[in-house]
């Protein structure tokens, strides 16, 4: 899923020839800690709401101000994944997007980027979840693809997971299927280490499962 595909509709930008109050204005009206600095489709960089509360005059306009924060943006091109990976490591709330001519065309939000990662994931999609542990040299997705399309079910997502200090991978794997008693069998049967399951029918088994994780994490 491409970047372009979810910016955002807050049209949240300020011009240079902004005052500070007006800065501060947009900040109240769009929840946020920062704002994109923008002449003419031209991105220049990204204000914060400190620099504009420590400003003493709110009369005086944001070009006067130094932006401090680094000018980050992404391109309408990129991946979603790199937007969320932007938004995790800098601690930001929003990215400005250009296009491939550099012109400023937007935002996304952390809310876009969760809400379209909720849609690539199929969390949409009724169906269980299946948490199976492997070897990382045993990753053959083909091979339990073949395992669950045998017991008339189809992969919506999956998401695969390294675990600290260990030559294992935790593999998520959600089916379009509930009842999936006989695939976990099949699963086991094959050598696979099923982890968890989740929304698979059972709320009893469901809610102890959750919580032997709970138990395992805390352990670590």
């Amino acid at each position: 899923m491409y970047i372009g595909e979810i910016l955002s509709q807050k049209f949240c930008e300020v011009s240079p020839s902004d005052t500070v109050q007006k800065g501060l204005d947009k900040i109240g009206e769009f929840h946020l800690s920062h704002l994109p600095v923008v002449s003419n489709k031209e991105y220049i960089g990204m204000i914060n709401e400190d620099e504009l509360l420590n400003h003493e005059d709110e009369t005086d306009i944001i070009k006067n101000l130094k932006l401090n924060l680094a000018p980050l943006y992404l391109y309408e091109y990129q991946h979603i994944y790199d937007a969320m990976l932007y938004l995790t490591n800098y601690k930001i709330e929003l990215l400005p997007i250009l296009n491939k001519d550099n012109r400023y065309i937007g935002i996304i939000t952390a809310q876009d980027v969760l809400q379209a990662l909720n849609s690539l994931q199929s969390n949409n999609e009724t169906g269980a979840i299946i948490v199976l542990e492997i070897g990382a040299k045993d990753n053959a997705l083909s091979h339990i693809a073949h395992i669950i399309e045998s017991d008339n079910a189809s992969i919506l997502s999956t998401a695969v997971k390294t675990l600290p200090d260990s030559s294992k991978l935790e593999l998520t794997i959600k089916v379009n299927k509930t009842n999936i008693s006989s695939l976990v069998a099949t699963l086991w049967r094959f050598d696979y280490v099923v982890k968890a399951t989740f929304n698979d029918g059972n709320g009893e088994n469901d809610m102890q499962q959750r919580y032997d994780l709970l138990m395992n994490y805390l352990n670590i």
